[in-house]
């Protein structure tokens, strides 16, 4: 049996657009039906960002929680982290270099040696790429304020800048390719959750 943490944002929580409800078939629930012998652990939080202190959402900050997260649920087998959407919002003034940075300081707190003093062994990290931004949501009033045309191009090519944050650290990032959906353009629907889902679960079974 393994543990398998996920650690991310809204969208690892499941935010349903349609009505801020939790999605039941949520990328983590839908691994969980595949592997029900590992038990899998849920740490979503709406507006969690990769290093930035958010003023408006106190301990949103990833890169401060990670540690306690790891040590709350240790020992684990193998950590995903999806985040990268919140820090592309325009209250932060960031750019795709900032994923980069964003990526490696908290990948420096999740790999600090501290965490595992009790004895527990290093988890094998992947790096999941946020679902790009649907360009229907620059309709939507909310999310072209909080995020813009220079979010929607943050989010739209992550993948380079996660990887480059996360080089010599021993760590893989996957681009699941997902999109989010067209309600709000930045919370995935069904189809989103079955894409990344269906992903993570070849990767799962490769281990």
């Amino acid at each position: 049996m393994m543990k398998i943490l996920f650690f991310g944002d809204s969208n690892t929580w499941g935010y349903n657009a349609k009505d801020a409800s939790r999605q039941p078939n949520r990328f983590t629930q839908l691994v969980k039906k595949a592997f029900w012998e590992h038990e899998i652990i849920e740490e979503g939080l709406c507006g969690r960002t990769l290093c930035l202190d958010d003023p408006y959402d106190a301990d949103r900050n990833g890169a401060k929680m990670i540690s306690m997260v790891l040590k709350t649920h240790a020992p684990i087998d193998v950590v995903f982290i999806m985040l990268g959407t919140n820090d592309a919002k325009r209250q932060f003034s960031t750019n795709s270099i900032s994923l980069e940075k964003g990526i490696r300081t908290l990948m420096y707190r999740a790999l600090n040696p501290e965490n595992y003093r009790d004895g527990s062994k290093l988890p094998k990290f992947f790096v999941v790429c946020p679902p790009k931004m649907n360009v229907d949501g620059l309709k939507n009033e909310r999310t072209a304020s909080n995020f813009g045309q220079a979010g929607f191009g943050i989010l739209a090519n992550t993948k380079p800048y996660l990887e480059k944050g996360c080089s010599g650290l021993n760590v893989e990032v996957i681009d699941t390719s997902a999109v989010a959906g067209s309600l709000d353009g930045i919370h995935m629907d069904e189809k989103g959750h079955k894409l990344v889902a269906d992903a993570l679960i070849s990767v799962i079974k490769e281990l």
